[in-house]
């Protein structure tokens, strides 16, 4: 590979890392909206491999079940903790 085509290579990743940046930003509000807390609070592990990572299941529907969980578990301890 040349170093032309390896510094495009290189400036190709830095803007598909802003795009992803910026897309995580979108549905992490949106993660907020519906479950009332960020993934990291509740340690939705599913939530970061899949969009932080790009490693996990990308069908809305699990996704959805796993924020409910964590917000059900996260729900729950904040309702012991209060007691």
């Amino acid at each position: 590979m040349t170093d032309k085509k390896w510094q495009k290579v290189i400036n190709d990743c830095r803007k598909a890392g802003d795009l992803h940046k910026n897309l995580l930003k979108l549905a992490e509000v949106e993660y907020v909206n519906r479950y009332g807390h960020t993934p990291s609070e509740v340690d939705d592990d599913w939530w970061i491999d899949t969009l932080h990572y790009c490693t996990g299941d990308t069908f809305l529907e699990d996704i959805i079940k796993s924020a409910q969980q964590h917000k059900e578990n996260a729900d729950k301890h904040k309702l012991r903790n209060d007691r």
